[in-house]
Formats: C-alpha cells, sequence, structure tokens
C-alpha cells in the first residue's frame, strides 16, 4: 500500500491573509492540521502547490514557496498583487486562495453519483461510483441492460476499491473538464 506522507494544509495568518504550507506531518501534528491534498514525495506537493500558486496569482510567501523578506518575487513581475507587503486586502486576496483551496482539495465534495464513460467495447460503459464523496470503485456494464431510470442497480455492476489521494485526483480532473461523462447523482 502507498503513502501518502506529504501534505498541503491551508490555515490563517495573523494578517488574516489565507495561507498554504507543504509539511511532512507526524500522526500527531497532522490532526492539528487543515489537510486539503496528500501525496507521495515532496516534489509533487510542492508541485501542486506551485501550480495553484500560479494559476490564481496568490503570493509566493502566503504559499511558503519563498521565505524572503519584503515584495516576493512575483510582485515584481506584476503576478502577484502585493498580499506579501499588505497593499492587497485580505478578503481581496483571500477570494482567490479560496478558489485555490477548492482546487486543491482532495475531497469530490460531498455528494453521491456515478461517472458513467466509454467503455472497453461500443456496446459498453465504464461506471464510476462515489458515495459520500469517497470513491468506492468502478465496474463496466452494458447501459442498455439497465432498466430505465434504475440507476441504483448500477452499484451491483461497481467493483469495490480503496480509495486514494491520485484517485481522487483523476476523479476531480474528470469531474472539472468536459471529457462527454455522464454524471448521475444518486
Amino acid at each position: 500500500m502507498r503513502e501518502y506522507p506529504f501534505v498541503i494544509h491551508t490555515f490563517e495568518n495573523q494578517a488574516g491573509y489565507i495561507c498554504f504550507d507543504v509539511a511532512k506531518p507526524t500522526v500527531k501534528t497532522r490532526k492539528s492540521l487543515r489537510v486539503i491534498s496528500s501525496y507521495q514525495d515532496l516534489a509533487h506537493a510542492k508541485g501542486w502547490l506551485k501550480g495553484a500558486q500560479k494559476r490564481f496569482n496568490l503570493c509566493l510567501r502566503h504559499c511558503h514557496l519563498e521565505d524572503r523578506s519584503g515584495p516576493c518575487f512575483d510582485y515584481h513581475l506584476k503576478q502577484c498583487f502585493g498580499a506579501c507587503i499588505g497593499a492587497e486586502a485580505p478578503d481581496t486576496y483571500n477570494e482567490r486562495a479560496a478558489a485555490a483551496l477548492l482546487a486543491l482539495d482532495e475531497s469530490l465534495l460531498e455528494q453521491d453519483f456515478f461517472l458513467i464513460d466509454k467503455g472497453r467495447t461500443p456496446d459498453e460503459n465504464a461506471v464510476v461510483l462515489v458515495e459520500g464523496g469517497e470513491y468506492q470503485g468502478y465496474g463496466y456494464v452494458n447501459m442498455n441492460e439497465v432498466e430505465a431510470n434504475d440507476f441504483g442497480g448500477l452499484k451491483e455492476y461497481v467493483r469495490p476499491f480503496e480509495s486514494n489521494p491520485e484517485v481522487k485526483r483523476i476523479v476531480r480532473r474528470f469531474l472539472a473538464g468536459s471529457h462527454g461523462l455522464k454524471i448521475i447523482k444518486l
């Protein structure tokens, strides 16, 4: 079984800005953190955080990707709007930080649904089950054999598999993109 010891966690600093950091917490210290995603290694964790920092124009210092004093490097490039020096109000900055938090969050929202996609053959569909925001497993089914609107019966085609951060990220990517998937809410 794979381990995911590195985490991205979030907190609010004394000035009221939402901040992010990468850490390798112990079991004891992890409980005190607001963990939003887990990774196998430090490079992946920092890479995901750096991607979110760039995408949402977040401050390098508030993402703990730079630790110098004064304005961060991206402020000089006009890619940070000055949260590092107090030039941008926490409320304005936190709107983008909240969007980044949602993008990094590995939970699948608190929903129950099936994802239906193309299967291995033209007559077959792939089925992925998510319940309580957790990946439950996948399987294959001929949708012509499923009674109209009896989607609860799809569960019998789903083989249970253990959820992990990688699977959650894959499902979230499918949900965020337009991959021609059909989503059936339970």
